[in-house]
Protein backbone atom coordinates (compact mmCIF):
# COMPACT_ATOMS: atom_id res chain seq x y z
CA UNK A 1 0.00 0.00 0.00
CA UNK A 2 0.84 3.60 -0.42
CA UNK A 3 2.87 6.08 1.88
CA UNK A 4 1.66 7.64 5.16
CA UNK A 5 -0.09 10.40 3.41
CA UNK A 6 -1.96 8.17 0.71
CA UNK A 7 -3.22 5.79 3.89
CA UNK A 8 -3.98 8.72 5.61
CA UNK A 9 -5.90 9.90 3.01
CA UNK A 10 -7.65 7.10 2.30
CA UNK A 11 -8.82 6.07 5.82
CA UNK A 12 -10.57 9.75 6.54
CA UNK A 13 -12.38 9.11 3.11
CA UNK A 14 -13.53 5.82 4.20
CA UNK A 15 -14.69 7.25 7.96
CA UNK A 16 -16.55 10.67 6.22
CA UNK A 17 -18.21 7.43 3.82
CA UNK A 18 -19.04 5.46 7.04
CA UNK A 19 -20.55 8.13 8.45
CA UNK A 20 -22.62 9.58 5.62
CA UNK A 21 -24.39 5.75 5.64
CA UNK A 22 -24.77 5.54 9.22
CA UNK A 23 -26.75 8.23 9.18
CA UNK A 24 -28.55 7.55 5.79
CA UNK A 25 -29.57 3.95 7.39
CA UNK A 26 -30.99 5.85 10.85
CA UNK A 27 -32.98 8.30 8.03
CA UNK A 28 -34.15 4.60 6.57
CA UNK A 29 -34.84 2.81 9.32
CA UNK A 30 -37.25 5.48 10.75
CA UNK A 31 -38.73 5.29 7.17
CA UNK A 32 -39.29 1.83 7.37
CA UNK A 33 -41.13 1.71 10.82
CA UNK A 34 -44.11 4.38 9.31
CA UNK A 35 -44.33 2.72 6.10
CA UNK A 36 -44.84 -1.19 7.67
CA UNK A 37 -47.04 0.44 10.41
CA UNK A 38 -48.99 1.90 7.11
CA UNK A 39 -48.38 -1.47 4.97
CA UNK A 40 -49.32 -3.78 7.92
CA UNK A 41 -52.57 -2.17 9.06
CA UNK A 42 -54.30 -1.67 5.53
CA UNK A 43 -53.54 -5.49 5.09
CA UNK A 44 -56.01 -6.93 7.09
CA UNK A 45 -58.78 -3.93 5.34
CA UNK A 46 -57.45 -4.93 1.77
CA UNK A 47 -58.43 -9.13 2.31
CA UNK A 48 -61.47 -7.76 3.96
CA UNK A 49 -62.78 -5.84 1.09
CA UNK A 50 -61.19 -8.48 -1.44
CA UNK A 51 -63.23 -11.45 0.39
CA UNK A 52 -66.32 -9.03 0.49
CA UNK A 53 -66.07 -8.60 -3.34
CA UNK A 54 -65.16 -11.92 -4.07
CA UNK A 55 -68.34 -13.41 -2.12
CA UNK A 56 -70.58 -10.34 -3.98
CA UNK A 57 -69.53 -11.33 -7.89
CA UNK A 58 -70.00 -15.35 -6.85
CA UNK A 59 -73.66 -14.72 -6.05
CA UNK A 60 -76.16 -14.54 -8.72
CA UNK A 61 -77.31 -12.95 -11.11
CA UNK A 62 -75.50 -9.89 -10.87
CA UNK A 63 -74.04 -7.48 -14.57
CA UNK A 64 -70.13 -8.07 -14.57
CA UNK A 65 -69.11 -4.28 -14.33
CA UNK A 66 -66.94 -3.39 -17.42
CA UNK A 67 -63.72 -3.84 -15.18
CA UNK A 68 -65.10 -7.89 -14.50
CA UNK A 69 -65.29 -8.65 -18.01
CA UNK A 70 -63.69 -11.00 -19.48
CA UNK A 71 -61.41 -10.62 -23.10
CA UNK A 72 -59.01 -12.49 -25.20
CA UNK A 73 -55.66 -11.39 -24.28
CA UNK A 74 -53.58 -9.83 -27.12
CA UNK A 75 -51.38 -7.25 -25.21
CA UNK A 76 -50.70 -7.50 -21.36
CA UNK A 77 -50.43 -4.10 -19.78
CA UNK A 78 -47.61 -4.24 -16.74
CA UNK A 79 -47.10 -2.19 -14.18
CA UNK A 80 -44.03 -2.47 -12.58
CA UNK A 81 -43.09 -0.88 -9.35
CA UNK A 82 -39.29 0.12 -8.33
CA UNK A 83 -38.30 3.32 -6.64
CA UNK A 84 -37.39 6.81 -7.43
CA UNK A 85 -33.86 6.54 -5.94
CA UNK A 86 -30.84 4.15 -5.56
CA UNK A 87 -29.00 2.68 -2.67
CA UNK A 88 -31.38 0.13 -1.90
CA UNK A 89 -29.82 -3.51 -3.02
CA UNK A 90 -31.01 -5.34 -5.88
CA UNK A 91 -34.68 -4.11 -5.15
CA UNK A 92 -35.08 -2.85 -8.52
CA UNK A 93 -33.14 -5.39 -10.54
CA UNK A 94 -35.34 -8.00 -9.02
CA UNK A 95 -38.71 -6.24 -10.46
CA UNK A 96 -37.09 -5.68 -13.96
CA UNK A 97 -36.04 -9.69 -13.79
CA UNK A 98 -39.43 -10.63 -12.93
CA UNK A 99 -40.68 -8.43 -15.58
CA UNK A 100 -38.22 -9.76 -18.14
CA UNK A 101 -39.26 -13.29 -17.48
CA UNK A 102 -43.04 -12.39 -18.32
CA UNK A 103 -44.69 -14.22 -21.94
CA UNK A 104 -45.86 -12.50 -24.38
CA UNK A 105 -46.39 -9.20 -25.81
CA UNK A 106 -46.76 -5.97 -23.03
CA UNK A 107 -46.91 -2.69 -22.68
CA UNK A 108 -45.14 -0.90 -19.23
CA UNK A 109 -46.57 1.83 -17.02
CA UNK A 110 -43.50 2.04 -14.77
CA UNK A 111 -44.17 4.07 -10.83
CA UNK A 112 -40.76 4.86 -9.76
CA UNK A 113 -37.88 6.83 -11.99
CA UNK A 114 -35.24 3.73 -11.74
CA UNK A 115 -37.33 1.17 -13.19
CA UNK A 116 -38.88 3.42 -16.24
CA UNK A 117 -34.64 3.97 -17.18
CA UNK A 118 -34.57 0.36 -16.85
CA UNK A 119 -37.17 -1.01 -18.93
CA UNK A 120 -36.63 1.90 -21.00
CA UNK A 121 -32.75 0.58 -21.48
CA UNK A 122 -34.39 -2.83 -22.61
CA UNK A 123 -35.99 -1.21 -25.05
CA UNK A 124 -39.90 -2.48 -23.61
CA UNK A 125 -42.36 -0.30 -24.78
CA UNK A 126 -43.18 2.80 -21.54
CA UNK A 127 -46.60 3.90 -21.76
CA UNK A 128 -46.30 6.26 -18.54
CA UNK A 129 -44.18 6.96 -15.35
CA UNK A 130 -45.58 8.07 -12.09
CA UNK A 131 -43.35 9.20 -8.42
CA UNK A 132 -45.18 8.56 -5.76
CA UNK A 133 -43.61 9.90 -2.53
CA UNK A 134 -42.59 8.24 0.72
CA UNK A 135 -46.13 8.44 2.22
CA UNK A 136 -47.97 7.33 -0.36
CA UNK A 137 -50.68 9.88 -0.43
CA UNK A 138 -54.19 8.25 -1.62
CA UNK A 139 -54.71 11.67 -4.09
CA UNK A 140 -51.57 10.60 -6.08
CA UNK A 141 -52.91 6.52 -5.73
CA UNK A 142 -56.39 7.70 -7.39
CA UNK A 143 -54.33 9.40 -10.12
CA UNK A 144 -52.63 6.77 -11.34
CA UNK A 145 -55.71 4.54 -10.67
CA UNK A 146 -57.77 6.03 -13.03
CA UNK A 147 -55.04 6.28 -15.70
CA UNK A 148 -55.07 2.63 -15.24
CA UNK A 149 -59.00 2.03 -15.37
CA UNK A 150 -58.72 4.16 -18.97
CA UNK A 151 -56.06 2.06 -20.74
CA UNK A 152 -57.59 -0.73 -19.64
CA UNK A 153 -61.65 0.06 -20.63
CA UNK A 154 -60.40 1.85 -24.04
CA UNK A 155 -59.04 -1.71 -24.98
CA UNK A 156 -54.82 -0.13 -24.92
CA UNK A 157 -54.17 -3.06 -22.49
CA UNK A 158 -55.87 -6.18 -22.09
CA UNK A 159 -54.91 -6.60 -18.55
CA UNK A 160 -53.12 -4.79 -15.73
CA UNK A 161 -50.72 -6.93 -13.85
CA UNK A 162 -48.87 -5.15 -11.04
CA UNK A 163 -44.87 -6.47 -10.16
CA UNK A 164 -44.39 -5.32 -6.71
CA UNK A 165 -42.17 -6.02 -4.01
CA UNK A 166 -43.51 -7.00 -0.94
CA UNK A 167 -42.43 -6.69 2.72
CA UNK A 168 -42.60 -9.83 4.42
CA UNK A 169 -39.60 -8.96 7.25
CA UNK A 170 -36.89 -6.46 7.86
CA UNK A 171 -34.46 -8.68 5.80
CA UNK A 172 -36.66 -10.03 2.88
CA UNK A 173 -38.30 -8.46 0.78
CA UNK A 174 -40.23 -10.87 -2.45
CA UNK A 175 -41.78 -9.59 -5.87
CA UNK A 176 -44.93 -10.82 -6.35
CA UNK A 177 -47.41 -10.55 -9.26
CA UNK A 178 -50.56 -9.43 -9.00
CA UNK A 179 -53.51 -9.05 -11.61
CA UNK A 180 -56.03 -6.32 -11.24
CA UNK A 181 -57.97 -6.16 -13.88
CA UNK A 182 -59.55 -8.15 -15.02
CA UNK A 183 -61.13 -8.38 -11.80
CA UNK A 184 -61.41 -12.40 -11.49
CA UNK A 185 -60.22 -14.78 -9.54
CA UNK A 186 -60.29 -12.85 -6.52
CA UNK A 187 -60.88 -16.71 -4.59
CA UNK A 188 -57.16 -18.28 -5.82
CA UNK A 189 -55.57 -14.53 -5.10
CA UNK A 190 -56.33 -14.85 -1.57
CA UNK A 191 -55.24 -18.65 -1.40
CA UNK A 192 -52.49 -17.52 -2.68
CA UNK A 193 -50.94 -14.74 -0.55
CA UNK A 194 -52.10 -16.12 2.17
CA UNK A 195 -49.60 -18.78 2.06
CA UNK A 196 -47.34 -15.79 1.67
CA UNK A 197 -48.58 -14.13 4.46
CA UNK A 198 -50.32 -16.02 7.10
CA UNK A 199 -50.60 -13.69 10.12
CA UNK A 200 -53.45 -11.91 8.42
CA UNK A 201 -56.33 -14.18 10.02
CA UNK A 202 -58.73 -16.00 9.37
CA UNK A 203 -61.31 -15.94 6.42
CA UNK A 204 -64.64 -14.37 6.63
CA UNK A 205 -66.81 -17.19 7.99
CA UNK A 206 -69.13 -18.97 5.33
CA UNK A 207 -72.52 -18.57 5.86
CA UNK A 208 -75.04 -20.09 3.19
CA UNK A 209 -77.79 -17.39 3.30
CA UNK A 210 -78.54 -15.53 0.80
CA UNK A 211 -77.33 -12.33 0.35
CA UNK A 212 -79.10 -9.18 1.09
CA UNK A 213 -78.06 -5.75 -1.09
CA UNK A 214 -79.43 -2.57 -1.15
CA UNK A 215 -80.12 -0.57 -3.51
CA UNK A 216 -78.94 -3.18 -5.63
CA UNK A 217 -76.58 -5.65 -6.42
CA UNK A 218 -75.49 -4.52 -9.80
CA UNK A 219 -75.40 -0.91 -8.54
CA UNK A 220 -72.91 -1.98 -5.51
CA UNK A 221 -71.03 -4.68 -7.54
CA UNK A 222 -70.11 -1.48 -9.85
CA UNK A 223 -69.11 0.90 -6.75
CA UNK A 224 -67.13 -1.61 -5.20
CA UNK A 225 -65.40 -2.97 -8.21
CA UNK A 226 -63.86 0.82 -8.78
CA UNK A 227 -63.23 1.19 -5.13
CA UNK A 228 -61.44 -2.21 -4.82
CA UNK A 229 -59.25 -1.53 -7.78
CA UNK A 230 -58.10 1.79 -5.79
CA UNK A 231 -57.86 0.11 -2.69
CA UNK A 232 -55.99 -2.70 -4.04
CA UNK A 233 -53.59 -0.27 -5.60
CA UNK A 234 -52.99 1.89 -3.26
CA UNK A 235 -52.29 -1.05 -0.86
CA UNK A 236 -49.66 -2.59 -3.41
CA UNK A 237 -48.08 0.53 -3.17
CA UNK A 238 -47.91 0.50 0.82
CA UNK A 239 -46.09 -2.58 0.56
CA UNK A 240 -43.74 -1.55 -2.53
CA UNK A 241 -42.59 1.11 -0.03
CA UNK A 242 -42.37 -0.51 2.99
CA UNK A 243 -39.76 -3.36 0.92
CA UNK A 244 -38.05 -0.18 -0.48
CA UNK A 245 -37.31 1.24 3.06
CA UNK A 246 -36.25 -1.75 4.55
CA UNK A 247 -33.94 -2.85 1.74
CA UNK A 248 -32.47 0.49 1.67
CA UNK A 249 -32.27 -0.34 5.58
CA UNK A 250 -30.09 -3.30 5.38
CA UNK A 251 -28.20 -1.94 2.14
CA UNK A 252 -26.99 1.02 4.35
CA UNK A 253 -26.01 -1.28 7.34
CA UNK A 254 -24.50 -3.31 5.13
CA UNK A 255 -22.15 -0.70 3.46
CA UNK A 256 -21.37 0.86 7.14
CA UNK A 257 -19.98 -2.37 8.13
CA UNK A 258 -18.01 -2.30 4.87
CA UNK A 259 -16.83 1.00 5.29
CA UNK A 260 -15.90 0.18 9.32
CA UNK A 261 -14.32 -2.97 8.77
CA UNK A 262 -11.80 -1.63 5.60
CA UNK A 263 -10.86 1.82 8.42
CA UNK A 264 -9.97 -0.60 10.56
CA UNK A 265 -7.65 -2.58 7.60
CA UNK A 266 -6.18 0.97 6.65
CA UNK A 267 -5.64 2.04 10.52
CA UNK A 268 -3.66 -1.00 10.87
CA UNK A 269 -1.76 -0.43 8.12
CA UNK A 270 -1.31 2.60 8.73
CA UNK A 271 0.06 2.10 12.52
CA UNK A 272 2.28 -0.42 10.97
CA UNK A 273 4.13 1.88 8.50
CA UNK A 274 4.49 4.18 11.18
CA UNK A 275 6.07 2.00 13.59
CA UNK A 276 8.13 0.70 10.77
CA UNK A 277 9.39 4.54 10.25
CA UNK A 278 9.50 5.10 13.79
CA UNK A 279 11.59 1.96 14.29
CA UNK A 280 14.00 2.82 11.36
CA UNK A 281 15.05 6.51 12.93
CA UNK A 282 15.70 4.82 15.97
CA UNK A 283 17.76 2.21 14.06
CA UNK A 284 19.66 5.09 12.67
CA UNK A 285 19.29 7.26 15.53
CA UNK A 286 21.36 4.03 17.23
CA UNK A 287 24.44 3.52 14.39
CA UNK A 288 24.96 7.25 14.31
CA UNK A 289 25.79 7.13 17.74
CA UNK A 290 27.81 3.33 17.58
CA UNK A 291 29.94 5.39 14.60
CA UNK A 292 30.46 8.15 17.22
Amino acid sequence: MGGGKEIGRRLRAVQGTAKITRAMQLVASSKMARAQRAALGGRRHEFRLEELADLLLREGPAPDPALCAPREVQRRGIVTVATDRGLCGALNQNVLRAALALDGPARFVAIGRRGAQLLAARGKELLAEFSINDRVPFAQVRSIANYLRDIYLSGTVDTVEVLYPVFVNTLEQRVLAKKLLPLDGLAENLRSRRAILPALGNPLPEDPRPLLVEPSRARLAEKLVEEFFRRELFQLLLEAKAAEQSARTVAMKLATDNAEALAKELRMEFNKLRQATITGEILEITAAGTVG
